[in-house]
């Protein structure tokens, strides 16, 4: 199943991008294009995203920290 949603998430980002900019490049033809174009933009959009969401939902991110009780060489701690 995520492979599926991986797949819808790139058509998905993949229709934003070129409906988006079609909206951008139309703007000078018909008034119905840019309009359209848009609303095409919007549906790509919410299609990547909500896919994206699903792909990630439960994964945290890896935070790296500081290993806990590492001795430190000497002389290499700054005061204040």
């Amino acid at each position: 199943m995520k492979k599926l949603y991986a797949i819808a998430c790139v058509v998905g980002w993949g229709f934003f991008y070129s409906f988006a900019y079609l909206a951008v490049a139309s703007l000078q033809d018909a008034a119905w294009m840019p309009t359209t174009y848009a609303l095409l933009a919007f549906a790509g959009f919410l299609m990547g995203m909500l896919c994206w969401v699903r792909l990630v939902s439960g994964k945290r991110p890896h935070l790296r920290r500081a290993p806990v009780r590492v001795p430190r060489a000497p002389g290499l701690a700054r005061e204040i």
